[in-house]
């Protein structure tokens, strides 16, 4: 296994609080649009808990599978390469659920 150093340590503590930010602006872009802004999404609120129900559907799939993934690897480093996969996937859906209105 390769020795982590202390760049790459600062690098991946940058890039999760980057990953953050970029999470945090988006909720607060979201949080202040104004009605003129919304009643355009109002067609797409009409049939949103429909595709609600098939992206919940979607996300435990790719929990489950991720989940049963990660128990199938013997390895630690195929557990670490696994979790850093589920990390980026899990922020991945945080980043599309707070872009939506």
């Amino acid at each position: 296994m390769m020795p982590f150093s202390w760049r790459t340590t600062v690098i991946q503590v940058l890039l999760i609080f980057g990953a953050i930010v970029a999470m945090l602006l988006i909720a607060w872009m979201a949080l202040h649009l104004t009605d003129a802004q919304l009643d355009g999404f109002e067609p797409a609120r009409l049939t949103s808990p429909y595709f609600a129900y098939w992206r919940a559907l979607l996300y435990t799939l790719i929990f489950a599978g991720w989940s049963a993934g990660l128990r199938l690897r013997s390895a630690p480093e195929e557990q670490q390469r696994l979790k850093h996969l589920g990390l980026i996937g899990f922020g991945s859906i945080i980043l599309v659920e707070l872009s939506r209105v």
